[in-house]
């Protein structure tokens, strides 16, 4: 599955530098941080710049507000990136605002992404409904496990929308995330965190392998997993 680096919160004169460091270890696609944790929408759109500048026309660009913005500020910000081509515009405003997510939505041709905190196919089923999403991030560990994350992707492709899970947690969640997106026709990308994670790199013996942008699914059996018990008693320890 194609992998997008998750990261992305160096201010102005250093983005496009962050960035870069995970284009160069593989990645095609990239996610950075917007909202309030700069001083401006402006200083938001900034940002945005400086890495479509630094990368280039080929490489997806996500942003992803965590839901800090009220919708004027989201739109403001969506009229000044217009011009960089973004794969999505995450969690522009409150998740529990879907009437707000619509409102951005329907200004924007920028595609929408939320549901990383929604549980079951019921609230993604009103997200759907009040046409307020485009690209749904069902958090298998929040919506249900896996076969609700299937039910789930059902509703999105019978709605001609996407899925690309939120994975930002531990080698677990990511296994399962990953298995969910190979199993899924509508499943495009998945989120690789690039933060400093033990749970995602000391947590598991099998390394999840990047080759070329794309991340390659487990063989073994089940999740593909073997835990580390040392690591286990240690983190208990702790």
């Amino acid at each position: 599955m194609p992998a997008y680096a998750s990261g992305g919160w160096a201010p102005v004169g250093g983005i496009g530098k962050q960035l870069a460091q995970y284009v160069e270890r593989g990645h095609r696609a990239v996610k950075m941080r917007v909202g309030l944790q700069d001083t401006s929408v402006d200083d938001s759109a900034a940002r945005v710049r400086e890495v479509r500048d630094t990368l280039g026309p080929e490489l997806g660009i996500m942003v992803d507000a965590h839901g800090t913005w009220g919708v004027r500020d989201a739109l403001r910000f969506a009229r000044k990136v217009e011009a960089y081509d973004l794969a999505w515009f995450e969690e522009p405003v409150s998740a529990d605002n879907i009437q707000g997510l619509a409102e951005v939505r329907r200004a924007t041709d920028i595609p929408v992404a939320t549901g990383e905190n929604a549980q079951t196919r019921f609230e993604f089923r009103d997200l759907i409904a009040a046409g307020a999403v485009d690209v749904l991030q069902p958090d298998v560990a929040i919506a249900g496990g896996l076969t609700e994350c299937q039910r789930i992707a059902a509703l999105a492709a019978a709605h001609e929308l996407r899925v690309a899970p939120h994975l930002w947690g531990s080698a677990i969640l990511f296994a399962a995330g990953l298995h969910l997106c190979v199993a899924t026709p509508c499943a495009t990308i998945v989120e690789f965190t690039r933060g400093e994670n033990p749970l995602l790199h000391e947590l598991v013996e099998e390394p999840f392998t990047l080759k070329d942008g794309y991340v390659l699914a487990p063989e073994q059996p089940g999740l593909g997993l073997t835990l580390r018990r040392d690591f286990v008693r240690s983190i208990a320890r702790d």
